[in-house]
């Protein structure tokens, strides 16, 4: 009996080309969010000439309405038939491609056109958040069917979440190198045209290096009835809610850096500086998170990275525009970046097997497309925010020292708007989610039962 489970342990492990393909996949995945929550409302407002308001119903109404078809998308990708090749890997290919093709239109589409350009920003982004699904709820499927070993899921959970935080910082460091003046479009040309190369070729590559190893235990496939089942249990709705507000606050943050830097300190390039300090202490985080997710659970270690994220930048507020204060900060704020992010890819992979547990259904896809509504709503609402704001106060990007309401409105989303957004999901993450390291630990256990590794 030990040497059967033995062999049931080492043919569930994941090998370093898998992790590494699965690191590809990821990365591939990774420029289409960073830049257009980054960039896309300063190129559109600076270079475009769109107004910031007419931007801010933009994201806002094409975002949250897009994120309404995720659950329908999820639903779709759950009942597509299996193949040689997987469940997820056909539709995670066909969607980086088309995805693609509509990343390079979203952002040159309005320069190619601009006696349409809105009307070009708006059918783009739209169909942005019909096509991004495809290929992001493809990906976020695949965690939880490479394997259902605790130790592996939680491996590949830190794979995903360091490629995920240092793809975005390098870019946050890069990009602002490469784009020099927000007013010209040379420099977004360079960056989109990389960033597009690394989309199409690390994901394809890594997409035909990894391997689906977890069947159902059932081929009954759940009604759209059974679908609200699934995201109505407690778990997912908690933990959808709280990254939300999360990641809202994170794209408040990051839409908004562009404006502060340019604007506020005066020098775009130190944006990839105060990156490159986040970045620097992700790592500590990544290195000490295993040992205290096994001390204190996943739960209390993603509330308090949520609190490092609230607490640190409203530290800033001592001094704005204090150079130091601000890459100690951001540096700090990294470190709590560094534990949730990792943490919320595999605390989705527990609430799937927590729906079987408790409906015997599983919905790998239906649960992932709540991590693709929850990127198009938080980039929706995070970019909408901002430009409302500006707009509201007077902003004018003709000019190149902006009024004193401009530039206190840019403080206040860059750090207190997000700050509130956080602090908010952590109270509920804290009160509603029952996944805490005693309640997880059996629920592991009868995890093995049911695949046999008990």
């Amino acid at each position: 009996m030990k040497n059967s489970n033995s062999k049931e342990v080492k043919a569930d492990a994941v090998t370093v080309k898998e992790k590494f393909s699965y690191a590809l996949v990821n990365l591939g995945n990774i420029p289409i969010t960073a830049l257009t929550s980054s960039f896309l409302l300063i190129f559109y407002t600076n270079v475009v000439g769109l107004d910031p308001k007419a931007c801010g119903t933009l994201f806002l109404i094409a975002r949250v309405l897009d994120g309404l078809n995720d659950p329908i998308v999820g639903f779709f990708i759950d009942h597509l038939p299996n193949t040689k090749h997987g469940h997820f890997r056909p539709p995670l290919i066909v969607g980086t491609i088309l995805c693609s093709i509509n990343f390079l239109l979203l952002w040159f589409g309005p320069l190619f056109f601009p006696v349409f350009k809105l009307g070009i920003a708006y059918i783009t982004y739209l169909l942005l958040g019909v096509l991004f699904p495809v290929m992001d709820i493809s990906l976020n499927s695949l965690l939880p069917v490479m394997t259902t070993d605790v130790d592996e899921r939680n491996s590949l959970s830190t794979v995903k979440g360091v490629v995920y935080m240092v793809g975005m910082m390098i870019l946050n460091i890069v990009a602002p190198i490469v784009i020099d003046d927000t007013n010209e479009a040379s420099g977004y040309i360079i960056v989109i045209l990389a960033a597009l190369a690394v989309v199409v070729g690390c994901s394809l590559v890594g997409t035909l290096g990894v391997r689906e190893r977890v069947q159902p235990q059932t081929t009954e496939k759940y009604s759209i009835k059974d679908m609200f089942r699934i995201l109505a249990q407690r778990p997912v709705w908690v933990m959808f809610l709280a990254s939300l507000l999360m990641t809202v606050g994170m794209f408040v943050s990051n839409t908004v850096n562009t404006y502060f830097f340019t604007y506020i300190i005066g020098d775009f390039s130190l944006f990839g500086i105060a990156s490159a300090a986040s970045m620097i202490c992700l790592f500590p985080a990544m290195l000490v998170s295993g040992k205290l997710v096994n001390k204190f659970g996943k739960k209390t270690m993603f509330i308090a990275g949520l609190l490092c994220m609230t607490l640190f930048p409203l530290l800033r507020l001592i001094a704005v525009d204090n150079l130091p204060l601000i890459f100690i900060c951001t540096g700090l704020v990294g470190f709590g970046q560094g534990l949730t992010m990792p943490l919320s890819y595999g605390m989705q992979a527990d609430n799937t097997d927590y729906v079987e547990l408790k409906t015997g259904l599983r919905g790998e896809a239906a649960i992932a497309s709540l991590s693709s509504l929850i990127t198009k709503c938080a980039m929706g609402i995070g970019g909408a925010i901002p430009a409302y704001l500006l707009g509201f106060v007077g902003f004018d990007s003709s000019l190149a020292q902006q009024p004193d309401a401009v530039k206190q409105m840019i403080i206040v989303c860059v750090l207190i708007v997000p700050a509130l957004f956080t602090v908010v999901g952590a109270v509920i993450m804290g009160a509603g989610y029952p996944l805490g390291k005693e309640a997880l630990e059996k629920q592991n256990e009868q995890m093995n039962q049911i695949h046999g590794k008990a």
